[in-house]
């Protein structure tokens, strides 16, 4: 990353996604910020240029950066799919959620 923080590089995004999605996952971070950190510092790109590419409207865009709302699937899908994220269903149990992301026991 550079000194700004920004990512430049796909390598540099790749790694910021990586950070992000751990941060969420953890609980660290929510859905919506980890969206919005990867559009402004990931892809450099604004709310109306999502909106642009997306189809989706400022507000809807707004809202799932913010966690406001209640957003439809397919929008969710649409913002996300922009910042090379798909959706996935996770366990609610946190101690499910931690054996599963950690690394698996060398046999």
């Amino acid at each position: 990353m550079t000194q700004a923080g920004r990512a430049n590089s796909a390598t540099d995004r790749f790694e910021l996604k990586q950070q992000l999605v751990l941060r969420m996952l953890s609980g660290d971070i929510t859905l919506g910020q980890m969206g919005k950190t990867l559009r402004t510092e990931g892809l450099r790109m604004s709310q109306t240029e999502v909106c642009k590419i997306t189809g989706l409207s400022r507000q809807v865009v707004s809202d799932i950066e913010n966690d406001n709302g209640n957003p439809r699937l397919d929008n969710l899908r649409s913002y996300f799919k922009l910042l090379g994220l798909e959706l996935a269903v996770l366990p609610r149990q946190r101690t499910e959620l931690d054996s599963l992301l950690k690394p698996p026991a060398e046999a």
